[in-house]
């Protein structure tokens, strides 16, 4: 009988050492996806196309950027927020200037991300299966008539593929998650019918942060004969 009870407080013993411990506030709700500490920065090969139905040409840029948390702030509904910073260059020899500012906070519920004084919801938590959200809730995409935000309007993301291992070109990251959201208006082959396509996807890796992003809106008008829009691909190639 006592070898029986030392047998058991040893395969005890064992498994309580194997066993890893997740902080009681990130137990199934996902922040780590998001990280935001003072100092964390991701740097990205971000590559563009931009149809010009104007010229009926595609244009290709490819930039570099770093995105750096700098600060921590109380917003105006009193929760601490982040200051991040992005810089860009076009090859690596290029020194880093500044591109524009932007601002995330973390709550029990969600990631909210301000850029160009957009509001997007990137994540809502816990990050789950069969999730889904309205993302862009907060543009007012439906009634400000600007045509550089109406296509935002009704955008539900939806998660897939969570703690999957991601391949974003560049580099693999385990344990990741897909945001994604996929509208398209009739046929982008015809060219007698009016359509248009709205493209977006974004991965996220524990304790990294954004690794991926496709994001691709363009119009066909076929008086114009040519897309206007654009394409934009960022992969994650360094971090801290």
């Amino acid at each position: 009988m006592k070898n029986s009870i030392w047998l058991i407080l040893f395969f005890m013993v064992f498994v309580s050492c194997k066993r890893e411990v997740i902080p009681a506030d990130q137990v199934d709700l996902g922040k780590e996806y998001f990280p935001l500490i003072e100092g964390k920065f991701i740097e990205y090969d971000v590559d563009s196309l931009i149809y010009n139905n104007f010229t009926s040409d595609t244009e290709y840029v490819h930039l570099e950027f770093r995105d750096e948390v700098k600060s921590q702030f109380i917003d105006n509904e009193g929760r601490p927020s982040y200051v991040i910073e992005r810089y860009s260059r076009y090859k690596s020899s290029d020194p880093w200037a500044g591109y524009l500012t932007y601002y995330a906070t973390a709550t029990n519920f969600r990631i909210e991300v301000i850029e160009n004084n957009l509001k997007f919801i990137k994540l809502v938590l816990p990050v789950k299966a069969n999730t889904s959200w309205k993302g862009n809730v907060y543009i007012p995409a439906a009634t400000s008539g600007l045509d550089e935000i109406k296509w935002y309007h009704d955008w539900d993301y939806r998660y897939k593929n969570i703690n999957e291992e991601f391949y974003n070109g560049v580099m693999t990251f385990p344990n990741s998650v897909v945001v994604s959201y996929n509208h398209l208006t009739n046929d982008s082959t015809s060219t007698t019918n009016y359509s248009d396509y709205v493209g977006y996807e974004e991965s996220y890796s524990r304790n990294i942060g954004l690794i991926y992003r496709e994001l691709t809106h363009w119009v066909y008008q076929p008086t114009d004969g040519f897309r206007n829009g654009f394409s934009v691909v960022m992969k994650a190639k360094n971090h801290n």
